[in-house]
């Protein structure tokens, strides 16, 4: 098993941000032996054409780091968005053993409300966007189903290798992730976000940057 981590990095993103999120990926590449990872840290999909929308250009950033680094080697890629300031360290295999043939993701909350749930746009259950508030999805249990998943997630590599890429949403209520979400589902691949399974978002203003 050879798991690729790609973390588009904000050219913008402060010393801090930057700090936080190479600490949190050398503690989950040292927390598990067992696994081999290939990390790609980009802050170069910036210089990929610019485009009026903002997903679209989500879109073309990841697009870019899976045709520039995916291989034929690698059996999932582990995306981790660059402001994520918490996850635990043995995040992959959390994932890994809750959801093994599917894409699966931690529950994402906002650092400044703890309580809060970040990614709302990404995280979709049976068409319609997780509530920034408790509770966020109708199911109950550890494991929640869902149409969608973002911001940080466990992807079978195989789904790519086969073609699959990232694109502009339909309507702004939904962002990038949807249309590989939507065909994972067609292609039989279980979409899941775990729990009692936590990563953690930055307040972006607290950093002097934008919500976006």
């Amino acid at each position: 098993m050879t798991i690729l981590i790609l973390q588009p990095i904000r050219p913008t993103n402060p010393p801090a941000l930057r700090e936080r999120a190479d600490a949190l990926l050398h503690a989950l590449v040292a927390s598990n032996p067992a696994m081999s990872f290939d990390v790609a840290q980009d802050d170069t999909a910036v210089d990929v054409p610019a485009h009026p929308s903002l997903y679209m250009r989500h879109a073309t950033v990841r697009n870019y780091m899976l045709d520039r680094y995916l291989t034929a080697a690698h059996t999932h890629v582990l995306w981790i968005d660059s402001d994520l300031i918490a996850y635990p360290p043995d995040l992959p295999q959390l994932l890994l053993d809750a959801c093994p043939c599917g894409i699966v993701a931690p529950f994402a909350y906002l650092d400044k409300w703890p309580s809060r749930f970040y990614d709302i746009g990404g995280f979709i259950e049976q068409g319609s966007r997780a509530r920034m508030w408790p509770p966020f999805f109708n199911q109950e249990g550890d494991v929640v189903e869902l149409d969608s998943v973002g911001c940080c997630y466990l992807a079978p590599a195989a789904l790519y290798h086969a073609g699959v890429r990232y694109a502009p949403p339909p309507t702004d209520y939904y962002v990038e992730h949807w249309s590989v979400m939507q065909e994972a589902k067609r292609r039989g691949y279980r979409v899941c976000a775990l729990r009692d399974v936590r990563a953690v978002h930055a307040w972006l203003p607290d950093y002097g940057l934008g919500l976006n």
